[in-house]
This record gives C-alpha cells, structure tokens and sequence, in this order.
C-alpha cells in the first residue's frame, strides 16, 4: 500500500487476470490497509511492497533503491522480525525456503529472528509460469514480491461462525462467509443499524453485530425465530453464543 487521496489498484506486470495479486494504493495511513485487511475474509493480507522482479537478482536491485527511510525503521536492533516463503500454485520445499531466506543477508537486519511473536513480518511471494494443466490462471513470467505485512485477516472468524458449531440453524441458513461479505459490503460498523426484513435464523445480523453495528430483524414465520426445542435453541442463542449479544436485536413476525 501507498498513501495517497483516492483508492487505486492495478495488476502487477506480465500477470493474468485472475491473479490473486493486485497492486493497491490506499488513502491515509497502513492503519487503513491493517483495518481493512483485519475485517476482510477474501483478502489473505496486505504488504508494504519493497520490490519485485523476474528474478532473485532483479528483486535485490529493487529492495536496495527502495527509500532507506521506509526500510530501516524495521529494521532496528530493538525489534524482531521473521521471513516467511509462500507461492502461488506450487510447494515450496523446507529446504527450498531457507536457501530462498539466504538470498535476503543483503538486507541490514539488526534485530533478532522470532519465528513465534515477531514485531515485523516480511514475505517473499513468488509465482511462475506453471503450465497449462494445473487449472490455474496463467503467468507470463516468474514473478517474485518482497514486501512487510501491513494487515492480515482475522482467520478466528470462519472457524468461531461456521454453521456447523451453531447452536441453532434453519433449512435456509446463510453460510458464515456470505454473512460477513454482505455485512461488509453494508459497511456494518458501530454507530449503524442494519435491519434484516427476512431475518431467519439471523446470520446476516450475527456478522453485522460482529462489526459492532445495532441490529433488527423481522421474519414472516415466528417458527423460525423461535424454534420450538427450547430456550436455548433460537435466534438469540446464536447471538448469544458469539457473545455479540450486547446487540439490539428485535426479531418478530409479520
């Protein structure tokens, strides 16, 4: 990401389409990209983009142009930091990863490594040219990024809000990650009121109230709302079970 007044984004050079990579310029500062990142299901994480090149060697020549003032703030003895290999469509061996992680003595490192809490993430991306028959989008060329973790996503998410640990559900239920894309989009956040007309089981108003906004819902079958195996069975259960219950919620029928 890069400060600027108006969101901007482009693919990367010599890449299709379809590519998982884009190149992003944020208004304000990385507390944005890191905001935007934490809320996000779709987007693996946002970096602060040092280099890129073909090759190895392209990619050091752009890491050391790349402004002294940017870099070395993360740099500094006091802080720790770690290198983490990934690619796109392929598996990068153990072995391949630490030989990759040498390439990068060029860059003045003075803290310590820690692989567990580092202070500072950095990640090297890479991509090639597969072939044709993995399914995957095609690249013209290898590609391969550097860059700090700005923002990642919140991966506690999924896992906290699938259907399958949900206390209550119905034969329409909306699945977890459909929720939050449309809470998002919504732009669900403290200080608004969203309201579901055709609230269900509430998994719309669940990710919304995640985000911290007031919720209301109305459903055309009472049935619904309040399930008949018991008090702990229904909407409010679910609310209840993500400890998003604080809430407002008003599910009626019609």
């Amino acid at each position: 990401p890069g400060a600027g007044a108006a969101v901007e984004w482009r693919m990367p050079e010599n890449h299709h389409e379809d590519s998982p990579f884009h190149l992003v310029r944020l208004p304000g500062d990385e507390r944005v990209a890191a905001q935007i990142a934490n809320r996000s299901l779709l987007v693996k994480g946002i970096y602060e983009l040092w280099g890129q090149g073909a090759t190895y060697d392209e990619l050091e020549k752009a890491i050391r142009v790349y402004p002294d003032e940017r870099k070395l703030p993360y740099l500094t003895p006091e802080s720790s930091f770690k290198i983490i290999v990934d690619s796109f469509g392929k598996a990068v061996s153990f072995e391949e990863q630490n030989a990759i992680i040498k390439r990068f003595t060029y860059i003045p490192f003075e803290g310590r490594v820690n692989l567990k809490k580092p202070d500072h993430k950095f990640f090297v991306l890479e991509t090639d040219d597969y072939g044709p028959q993995n399914g995957l989008p095609p690249v013209a060329q290898k590609t391969v990024f550097f860059g700090r973790l700005v923002g990642a996503a919140d991966r506690h998410v999924v896992p906290t809000y699938e259907l399958k640990s949900r206390k209550y559900i119905g034969p329409t239920a909306m699945d977890c990650e459909m929720a939050f894309l449309m809470a998002n989009q919504g732009l669900a956040q403290p200080g608004k009121l969203v309201y579901d007309p055709f609230v269900g089981t509430g998994s719309i108003l669940v990710a919304a109230a995640h985000f911290g906004a007031m919720t209301m819902g109305a459903d055309i079958d009472i049935r619904v709302v309040r399930d008949g195996r018991g008090p702990d069975c229904n909407i409010w259960s679910n609310f209840e079970q993500v400890q998003v219950a604080r809430a407002f919620v008003c599910a009626t029928s019609r």
